[in-house]
């Protein structure tokens, strides 16, 4: 039978590690995982995106109430945020384990609601870079069917779209950079046309 869910409006500032100033333009999306098949963790229930103001603040709405699977929701992936900036070294944030928390409870609150945190300046390496990019090009509910990343198609085309203008720094000649970014536009193709 299957379990009903909503989400909790919340926010979020997102500050520079080193001046502690608040930073415009950083790009977060928020997953709720859902358990798959044999358990595991899998595609999304909801996904919602923000982008922050000069003030580096990042609102959700809530959301629900909507249908979920039986199994419920990750606890600690209800939701899960990738923040990206240009420049600066991504973030993930999962939202925690309180005591008593069930994977079917219908109420998903983001326990660290109004904290602030901190993006580093990325000072490394092309393939440094490169791994990073990997590790917040698609989000993290993976994996995930077309059907899902079309029905939350706004949401991950501006997280894509932010991605693929990050090629200029790459020399994409290079079979490993050339490689990720065919990856990337085939995906924005998906979420931009309805096609690959």
């Amino acid at each position: 039978m299957p379990c009903t869910f909503e989400g909790l409006p919340f926010t979020l500032t997102v500050v520079d590690a080193e001046t502690r100033q608040p930073l415009a333009d950083v790009h977060a999306l928020a997953e709720w995982r859902i358990f798959g098949p044999g358990g595991r963790l899998d595609g999304p229930l909801m996904v919602q995106d923000a982008v922050s103001g000069g003030d580096g603040v990042l609102s959700f709405p809530g959301w629900g109430p909507i249908q979920g699977p039986p199994d419920g929701l990750g606890i600690g992936d209800d939701p899960v945020i990738t923040l990206f900036k240009t420049e600066y070294e991504p973030l993930l944030i999962s939202n925690g384990h309180p005591p008593g928390t069930r994977e079917t409870q219908r109420a998903r609150r983001f326990n660290q609601s109004g904290q602030t945190y901190a993006l580093a300046s990325f000072r490394g390496t092309p393939d440094q870079w490169l791994r990073h990019l990997h590790g917040v090009w698609l989000g993290v509910a993976v994996p995930r069917n077309d059907q899902h990343s079309l029905q939350f198609r706004e949401a991950y085309r501006n997280r894509l779209r932010r991605i693929s203008s990050e090629r200029h720094k790459f020399a994409l000649d290079q079979r490993r950079f050339e490689g990720f970014f065919w990856h990337v536009d085939r995906e924005l193709k998906l979420l931009e046309e309805g096609h690959r």
